[in-house]
């Protein structure tokens, strides 16, 4: 009677498992691999390279640094899922320190965030040439990090954080931050934006000390609010919605199987 609640219990749990994420690392490989190589265009855009004069200072702008995290932390996951494929089959899932790719996850969304609804409103106001619908700008800020968060929801297995994760992911925009304060005081002009700093938000010399700092507190407060969204979807029960995909009436009975043979482990059913 044990064995035959165990197997039931073994088989809801099987049920509820499958819609929490896709149980399929060919699928993964393939979506990863077209990750990368959009992600590696979006990159080489980006460095100047394909204009024949390399942008050094690209790799400040938070965007880039971003982008580059999750290049290489997709490169190490792809060649995991390839090993994993090969020694384990198709059916399953890769994963490869899954707490650390929930900040990679943050990190990449926030810069979709702050692009979309911080700078776009501000470059269009003062920029009439600026060019929003480049491959360059689409491919940085729109596809990396939706295609980022698509990969998280669709392949990793859920209920690996930490209620207290959020808060060290942070480390990663405050790190940014006060490496760009460092650089700042060192005098050297980002060609691009022509001025110390690569976003007017932080810029200090022209907003000065206490507004910065309220603009960091924001987005700091950002970037939790963010993870913290990460951190709940994480957590809810897909368990719970799995079992109710199930008929009413069949779960009931199945359920008092596993409680009758719980109860009364002697009890023939």
């Amino acid at each position: 009677m044990r064995k035959q609640a165990a197997d039931i219990r073994k088989y809801l749990q099987h049920a509820e498992g499958n819609i929490m994420y896709i149980h399929n690392r060919l699928l993964s490989l393939i979506y990863r691999f077209i990750f990368l190589i959009v992600c590696g265009i979006g990159l080489y855009l980006n460095s100047g390279i394909a204009t024949g004069e390399l942008a050094a200072y690209m790799l400040v702008f938070y965007t880039i640094q971003s982008n580059i995290l999750c290049f290489i932390f997709f490169s190490i996951l792809f060649f995991k899922n390839i090993s994993d494929l090969k020694n384990k089959g198709i059916r399953g899932t890769t994963l490869i320190f899954p707490r650390f790719k929930g900040a990679v996850t943050m990190s990449i969304a926030v810069t979709f965030l702050t692009y979309h609804f911080v700078l776009v409103p501000q470059y269009i106001s003062t920029c009439s040439n600026y060019n929003l619908l480049s491959w360059q700008n689409l491919i940085v800020h729109y596809f990396v990090p939706l295609a980022a968060i698509f990969d998280w929801l669709l392949f990793d297995k859920k209920s690996s954080f930490r209620w207290y994760d959020p808060i060290l992911w942070v480390l990663i925009p405050i790190t940014y931050f006060i490496s760009i304060i460092i650089r700042a005081q060192l005098g050297k002009v980002i060609d691009i934006v022509k001025s110390q700093y690569p976003y007017f938000f932080i810029d200090v010399d022209m907003l000065g000390w206490i507004c910065v700092l309220k603009n960091v507190s924001l987005l700091i407060l950002a970037f939790l609010f963010v993870g913290y969204a990460i951190y709940i979807i994480d957590k809810i029960s897909f368990e719970r919605i799995a079992v109710r995909m199930v008929d009413k009436k069949q779960k009931k009975q199945l359920l008092n199987i596993i409680n009758t043979a719980a109860a009364n482990p002697h009890h023939q059913v």
